[in-house]
């Protein structure tokens, strides 16, 4: 499932910011290049799952951070502004989820909550 996690950067694990940002340059390729790629972004954007308005600035988010970490990133993101407007992003869904599906995340938000 394509995702937009949208949470602060900090919190996520490496496979989780990996993972983000790898979805952002897939959704990106699809809504160009697929035939029915506006239709596909949809479907997520429908769920909840995605934003498309804020795969610029998410994307940027992802890499400072990666580069924070010493991760390569050496792909920019092939958008030249937001190709398509949809989707909202449930931010408290998507905290409740991924701090149940992955606990060196959940242990990470603890850290960075504290440090707030």
């Amino acid at each position: 499932m394509t995702r937009m996690w949208c949470l602060p950067t900090e919190i996520l694990c490496d496979d989780h910011l990996r993972g983000e940002h790898a979805e952002h340059h897939q959704l990106v390729g699809t809504i160009r290049n697929h035939p029915h790629g506006e239709a596909i972004a949809e479907g997520h954007a429908e769920k909840g799952n995605i934003d498309t308005t804020r795969l610029e600035e998410r994307h940027a988010r992802l890499a400072a951070e990666m580069e924070r970490r010493d991760m390569n990133h050496d792909s920019p993101l092939a958008c030249d502004g937001p190709t398509y407007g949809a989707g909202a992003i449930d931010l408290e869904m998507n905290r409740t989820d991924l701090l149940d599906r992955c606990e060196d995340c959940a242990a990470r938000a603890r850290k960075h909550s504290r440090s707030q």
